[in-house]
């Protein structure tokens, strides 16, 4: 009975995780959709999505340093979770203009889009703790979540309208910000369980310029961080356009639902096996991470490849192999390259490329190529720039092998 709290404190964490990346997807689906269905072109949508992301690769390491410099993690993920709501909520107001509608985007980006790597790095602290703690599961259980709020909001709002996916994703976020309140943080490694005690703000010695110069000098980080740039910008242009190719072809929302279910459908079963072979040691973390790598090309260029509506659907599944090793390889990794002070700066930075300059370059830049050269095209370049991404993260290979033979 003793470890009882910290068995809870995994299935909290798991229902924050669940509760939150349902939201948003549902959120970051049907926003597109919601934005075409009012008036907007694909012109007004693609800068939309690329100033947040602009300002998301201001606001993420921010959080970031806060968390580890400020106060806990788990305190500035509470704050993100409490503004994002009520923001989300008020975007159908936001985008009676133009002009209203890109600057309660940029407020939204501030808030929401940061909680993917405080979660992540939260998740990475928490597992270090608490036995029962697997990231994989967790996290898992977001994308699993995800795909069912996607189908259901799907059907949803094809009947109610697509204004509804706002009212839903404050709920979800709601869920998300209640567990994350009654998660205690109660430590349990090798069957001894004790409270943990409370992070104190103000962590003096942690200072933004001596975060930026580790980081900055940490050559192996870098590289971790380039590849995971290289690596996002085919997924976030696939996680885009999907919508768009779906509705060229005469779907719904209700089919941009199931793409969606069956993109995340599968990550939660690929995030358990991944932490059940690096646990057991059958592969290294380096082994997965490439491994993910060739699900990444992969899926990039299925995208390049699909011509029918069924086709885009099916091959959605490919996200699931790819995030659903790459995620966890990636944490893994910026974890075993960082020390553990820096640590939710250096996460919430590589999420904050992931999302902004991958998101920039996958939204914006990949719009002007469809229009200039067409979809198709514009997906093969993605493939070349996903297998540089894969070349990049060798220098990783070289850092372990120099650790292990120390």
């Amino acid at each position: 009975m003793k470890n009882v709290r910290a068995k809870v404190d995994s299935v909290l964490l798991a229902t924050t995780h669940a509760g939150f990346w349902a939201g948003s997807t549902v959120f970051g689906t049907f926003l597109i959709t919601y934005l075409y269905a009012k008036g907007y072109d694909a012109a007004d949508v693609g800068l939309v999505m690329a100033l947040m992301s602009i300002f998301n690769v201001i606001a993420q390491p921010l959080w970031g340093y806060i968390a580890d410099a400020k106060m806990s993690v788990r305190t500035t993920i509470l704050l993100c979770l409490a503004a994002a709501i009520p923001l989300v909520a008020m975007l159908p107001l936001f985008a009676r203009t133009t002009v209203s509608l890109m600057i309660g985007c940029c407020v939204i980006a501030c808030f929401e889009n940061p909680l993917r790597g405080l979660l992540d790095s939260m998740t990475n602290q928490a597992e270090s703790r608490n036995k029962y703690i697997v990231y994989g599961i967790a996290r898992g259980c977001g994308s699993f979540f995800s795909a069912i709020a996607s189908l259901v909001a799907g059907e949803l709002l094809n009947q109610w309208g697509l204004e509804w996916a706002f009212p839903i994703h404050g709920i979800l976020l709601f869920i998300a910000l209640i567990a994350l309140l009654a998660f205690s943080g109660t430590e349990c490694t090798d069957g001894a369980v004790s409270a943990l005690p409370k992070e104190k703000p103000g962590k003096a010695d942690v200072k933004l310029s001596a975060v930026v110069e580790y980081l900055s000098k940490n050559k192996t980080y870098l590289a971790i961080f380039l590849s995971t740039i290289l690596l996002n910008i085919g997924l976030k242009a696939a996680l885009t356009f999907t919508p768009v190719m779906i509705a060229d072809l005469g779907g719904t929302s209700a089919h941009t639902g199931y793409s969606m279910a069956v993109n995340t459908i599968g990550m939660l079963p690929c995030m358990m096996v991944y932490s059940w072979v690096y646990r057991k040691k059958v592969m290294s973390n380096n082994a997965l991470y490439m491994l993910a790598c060739g699900f990444t090309i992969l899926r990039i260029a299925s995208m390049a490849m699909v011509t029918t509506l069924n086709s885009i659907i099916a091959v959605q599944i490919i996200n699931s192999l790819s995030y659903g090793f790459l995620q966890p390889a990636m944490i893994c990794a910026v974890s075993d390259t960082t020390e553990v002070r820096y640590r939710s700066t250096a996460i919430t930075l590589v999420a904050s490329g992931q999302l902004a300059i991958s998101g920039l370059l996958g939204d914006y830049v990949a719009g002007e190529l469809v229009e200039a050269i067409g979809m198709q095209p514009m997906f093969w370049i993605c493939v070349v720039l996903s297998i540089l991404g894969t070349a990049a993260y060798l220098p990783v290979f070289r850092y372990t092998k120099k650790v292990k033979g120390a």
